[in-house]
């Protein structure tokens, strides 16, 4: 249907904003005001997330009555259960609070073997933070001293995502289950951020986005009966799957390509849902085709 490029206009963090605690290669923190206008302007008391990753979009955007997020990937999905759970996320805060950040000590992580739940979940989040991109499948060295955050800090986030990760369902299965639950709530809104289309996935995910997966995510987009925001690389094959519903275009950094020593890419991207947002009252139309 439609397809332009907007501009958010006033860009307001939520009360309870909080930066994801996680580095996570496609990372969403960049993109946040330009994603959360479409979510923040359809009123809902259920919210769902089946590719959670780093989860900017669901720490950045006001909590709802009720929240399920998910993702494939047991590592993150160990993180996020151990940070939901605060005498455990108090725990992983102290065993961090004295780490250091060295390539001798992420080569040592990486062979330590964890006894009980809290030291895997500490294990896995020091790699994640020191590691490339945030990419624990296959972990390599990746802290920059002076860029990246140092460890004193790290307790700090888990605290503060924690906090936000109360009462909040978390599953590890397939993104069809968290799609076709049953309603909580009156009015669901899904927001869906899967691996992008052309994508380099050979490292980033321990589980390869398939084209067929792709189709499976159209499919159970098309019969639907819930709202959804979806973000995707902008695309020929992407613009033709979802000519059916509203696209919107937009542009923000990222760090998908994974380019070592380089800046940020500028990504054509899309939002795409299946309802219609009012986009004089909170964008500006800066480019048309």
């Amino acid at each position: 249907m439609n397809s332009e490029i907007y501009q958010y206009r006033d860009y307001v963090k939520s009360p309870d904003f909080v930066k994801s605690p996680f580095r996570y290669a496609g990372g969403k923190f960049y993109a946040l005001k330009h994603i959360l206008p479409f979510i923040d302007c359809v009123p809902h008391d259920e919210y769902r997330e089946p590719f959670i990753g780093g989860g900017s979009v669901f720490f950045g955007k006001k909590k709802a009555p009720i929240n399920i997020i998910n993702d494939l990937d047991k590592d993150i999905v160990t993180m996020y259960r151990a940070f939901a759970d605060p005498e455990v996320a108090e725990k992983v805060s102290l065993l961090v609070q004295g780490e250091e950040a060295s390539k001798e000590r992420h080569s040592q992580m990486k062979t330590f073997s964890p006894s009980n739940f809290t030291e895997e979940a500490y294990k896995i989040y020091y790699l994640n933070r020191t590691s490339f991109c945030g990419i624990i499948n296959n972990p390599a060295w990746g802290y920059k001293e002076g860029k990246s955050s140092p460890p004193q800090n790290w307790p700090a986030f888990i605290r503060s995502a924690s906090q936000k990760l109360q009462g909040v369902e978390i599953h590890n299965e397939d993104f069809t289950e968290i799609v076709r639950m049953p309603a909580k709530g009156k009015k669901v809104l899904i927001y869906l951020d899967p691996p992008y289309f052309a994508a380099d996935q050979k490292r980033a995910y321990t589980k390869s986005f398939l084209y067929e997966d792709h189709l499976r995510v159209l499919e159970e987009l098309k019969k639907t009966d819930y709202l959804f925001c979806l973000s995707y690389d902008d695309v020929p094959e992407i613009r033709e799957m979802y000519s059916w519903a509203h696209i919107h275009e937009a542009k923000w950094l990222y760090n998908t390509a994974n380019k070592r020593g380089e800046s940020r890419d500028l990504g054509n991207e899309l939002i795409i849902t299946n309802y219609e947002v009012s986009i004089p009252q909170l964008f500006d139309l800066f480019s048309q085709e």
